[in-house]
């Protein structure tokens, strides 16, 4: 991982076609995907929530590129003012929790540190561990499901329209 957030990318060919031909059928295909990115955001708040801390901690982003399409909840931007050493903003407080899983990742001599962050959070908070990689691991498989039903639902009324025609 290399930021805290879950990004479902592809399906830039159907995209293309639909916005070209029949856009209402895009307006479906968006409406399916934002609803499926909006339960994974609530789920990863509600766990954030349960730590006692407050305000919005993740957001959906969407992103047109040449290269095609991208749906993604991330946690929400923020930073630590400089000369600070903790935030206690939502996103930034959410994107420290997503990263803590383990120091597996930490350069060497980083790994007390992250384990000492760790146990901090740990003590402070519980076990909070990835909130988001968790409500992905506990319901991905279904969203994955929906999204790809609605992409072949979608693709079926196209082909059904062009041979109506």
């Amino acid at each position: 991982m290399g930021s805290p957030a879950i990004d479902v990318s592809g399906i830039p060919e159907t995209r293309t076609l639909l916005k070209r031909f029949e856009p209402d059928l895009l307006k479906r295909l968006d409406t399916r995907l934002n609803a499926v990115a909006r339960e994974l955001r609530s789920g990863a708040q509600a766990y954030f929530e349960r730590t006692g801390a407050s305000g919005g901690a993740y957001r959906v982003s969407t992103r047109n590129r040449i290269g095609g399409f991208s749906k993604a909840v991330a946690t929400v931007r923020g930073s630590v003012s400089r000369g600070d050493k903790w935030s206690t903003q939502p996103g930034v407080l959410a994107a420290i929790f997503e990263f803590m899983a383990a120091p597996r990742d930490a350069q060497p001599q980083n790994v007390p540190r992250v384990r000492s962050l760790i146990a901090t959070l740990n003590a402070r908070y519980g076990t909070p561990g990835r909130f988001l990689w968790q409500t992905w691991d506990d319901h991905g498989q279904s969203y994955l499901a929906e999204i790809d039903a609605e992409v072949r639902a979608v693709e079926a009324e196209y082909t059904a329209r062009l041979r109506a025609t």
